[in-house]
């Protein structure tokens, strides 16, 4: 065989093998990797950085995932619109880059993604929570929506899992949070618990709410003028997530008060 067609053959060749890697999926991404996109993006909630929080959703909604993990990704994509839906309407954030239309907007995702994740996996209560409270989303309104505890999301996600600790904190985040309601801190109370008791989450399950109860259940007792009380859920909530800037605001605040 002469040189010419050596060169062809090795050209055809390399031809042959390029449309084979072209043709070979992209390599599926771990359940490690996965949870490490996840918490990069819960990081990025805590902080209140609305940027790296669309940048992570970007990164989340780009990943290649198995069969195992496409519900739990389409999860996780309702769960980051909502927190981005929460931060971009959060008046005080100043990391905020888009008005109260652009949080409206996340909301409609996570509503959108949160069906996605039904469709995949119907018996996760706590995705039906999620849609529960991002359909019934107002940017700017205050905690306590009749809509989303009314809702047929909400009905079935207590169905599903009344024990769920993460479908009870939207239940009480949905629910009204009055000053002269005993009942609203009891609710915060009893959420908590439910961390407490709940075993821990497992590999490319959710794991986020408990230092979000902590910070609300601190929030309520801050409500109500018990200063001690607030204190001490509020500092744990910030050993489960040193940066969240919401409990260390709420701390602040706590820890200017009299007792």
């Amino acid at each position: 065989m002469n040189c010419s067609a050596r060169a062809r053959l090795a050209g055809i060749r390399g031809w042959l093998l390029s449309l084979l890697l072209v043709a070979l999926p992209a390599a599926a991404t771990s359940t490690a990797e996965f949870d490490d996109a996840v918490a990069r993006m819960q990081f990025a909630f805590f902080t209140g950085d609305s940027r790296a929080l669309e940048e992570m959703l970007h990164t989340l909604a780009n990943l290649e995932v198995d069969a195992g993990l496409a519900a739990a990704r389409s999860y996780q994509l309702a769960y980051g619109n909502w927190k981005l839906a929460q931060v971009l309407s959060d008046p005080e954030n100043e990391g905020a880059r888009s008005s109260r239309t652009s949080a409206g907007k996340a909301a409609k995702a996570c509503v959108q993604h949160a069906r996605q994740a039904i469709e995949k996996d119907p018996r996760m209560a706590d995705i039906h929570a999620i849609e529960a409270v991002c359909d019934a989303f107002s940017p700017g309104a205050e905690r306590g929506s009749p809509a989303c505890l009314r809702s047929k999301s909400m009905r079935t996600a207590l169905t599903l899992g009344a024990d769920n600790p993460r479908v009870q904190f939207i239940h009480a985040l949905c629910s009204p949070d009055s000053a002269d309601d005993p009942a609203a801190l009891q609710r915060w109370r009893s959420v908590v618990a439910r961390f407490e008791a709940a075993p821990p989450s497992q590999p490319g399950k959710p794991d986020w709410g408990h230092a979000e109860a902590l910070t609300l259940l601190g929030r309520s007792y801050l409500k109500r003028g018990d200063t001690v009380a607030a204190r001490d859920a509020l500092e744990r909530a910030l050993v489960l997530a040193p940066d969240y800037r919401q409990a260390q605001k709420l701390l602040k605040m706590a820890a200017n008060r009299p007792r």
